[in-house]
């Protein structure tokens, strides 16, 4: 299938219709939060008006040309899918047949075929603007989406290969509400002190929040119909250990040829030693010991330095197993990302933008 043959409101429509579905039952779970109608409708006004897009990624992976995702973007200027790049933050399963072609034949309602290349991109409903972006599990840098991507985008609370039941669109959204209150309902939702009194607070007047450093829970985005830098993008927001680098290079090429914004967050950084063993298992805390920079920590540069020694190797049905080197390095992020803590600022001189840049 030709770039562009895929009409991306057939999928957005694809999800409406279930979300629709799901209305009445999202509406009674509500109500027995004490959440009346026009509470819901306030807060699904509020995350139209104020969520923002966010597609994480780690700028330094090679793709199956063999360039980075920073110099891919400077020079084709569109943010590509897994079924083009062939590298994936999560499993490396899209491939016609694969479980991630088949979780999307789920989800779209067969709206992409097989051998269709051009297919959503993944990112993140960021409710709370997290410095870090919407689900900093899949990548230390972040793209801001403009707000006219909402209307093409597609949303599941929590990650769509997990089969989530609360889906929605922008124009339904009924579901999402319901599955966040679910999610708030303890006290501590997506990874934040957040009571559904506060969740309504937040969504109704978002500020700029540090980041939670949550791998697991956030409202997943599926953007559909391809992202073109020069006409979708207001801002990458770049993990400070890349500062100098040719990844800041590429970075700072594309924001220059394509019109977008370039921004430092706080950056994540940790020492081996406060790597809970526990947490992904012994190897990855060995690993982070290898991989550190000279001064003994490990950032996102670090990780991804190691990395590229790597030799591409195609996606498969199934994906990566457990114990590669593609996921025992997915894990180490990970531990960065849970036990690490704010970096110095790179050369003293980079600031840390609003995280609400471009909204």
């Amino acid at each position: 299938m030709a770039e562009g043959d895929v009409e991306p409101h057939a999928a957005v429509q694809a999800v409406s219709v279930r979300a629709k579905i799901l209305g009445p039952a999202a509406r009674a779970r509500l109500a027995k939060h004490g959440i009346t109608a026009a509470l819901a409708e306030a807060a699904m006004a509020a995350i139209r008006s104020n969520a923002r897009l966010t597609l994480n990624f780690h700028p330094d992976r090679r793709d199956s040309l063999g360039r980075t995702v920073a110099a891919g973007l400077a020079s084709d200027g569109r943010y590509r899918s897994q079924f083009e790049t062939g590298i994936s933050n999560g499993q490396r399963t899209a491939v016609p047949g694969g479980d991630r072609d088949q979780w999307e034949a789920h989800l779209f309602d067969r709206v992409y075929s097989s051998s269709a290349l051009v297919r959503p991109v993944y990112g993140a409903l960021d409710l709370f603007h997290d410095s870090f972006g919407g689900a900093p599990r899949f990548g230390s840098c972040f793209v801001v989406l403009a707000p006219a991507c909402l209307d093409r985008a597609t949303f599941t609370v929590g990650d769509s290969h997990l089969g989530p039941t609360d889906v929605g669109t922008l124009s339904c959204l009924t579901s999402i509400v319901a599955g966040a209150v679910d999610e708030c309902a303890g006290g501590l939702g997506f990874g934040r002190q957040l009571s559904v009194d506060i969740l309504f607070e937040r969504l109704a007047s978002p500020t700029s929040q540090p980041s939670a450093r949550e791998l697991d829970r956030y409202v997943e985005a599926q953007v559909h119909g391809g992202i073109d830098l020069a006409r979708d993008v207001v801002a990458i927001v770049a993990d400070p250990s890349f500062a100098g680098t040719e990844v800041e290079r590429d970075l700072s090429d594309a924001a220059h040829r394509y019109g977008f914004e370039l921004g430092w967050h706080e950056g994540s950084e940790v020492h081996p030693g406060d790597i809970d063993p526990r947490f992904r298992g012994p190897n990855i805390a060995e690993l982070a010991h290898r991989v550190a920079r000279p001064d003994g920590v490990v950032d996102a540069a670090a990780i991804g330095r190691a990395l590229d020694y790597l030799d591409f190797t195609p996606p498969s049905l199934s994906g990566d197993p457990e114990g590669s080197p593609l996921q025992t390095f997915k894990k180490l992020w990970h531990c960065c990302l849970h036990f690490g803590i704010a970096a110095k600022p790179a050369g003293g001189n980079r600031s840390v933008p609003d995280p609400s840049i471009g909204y």
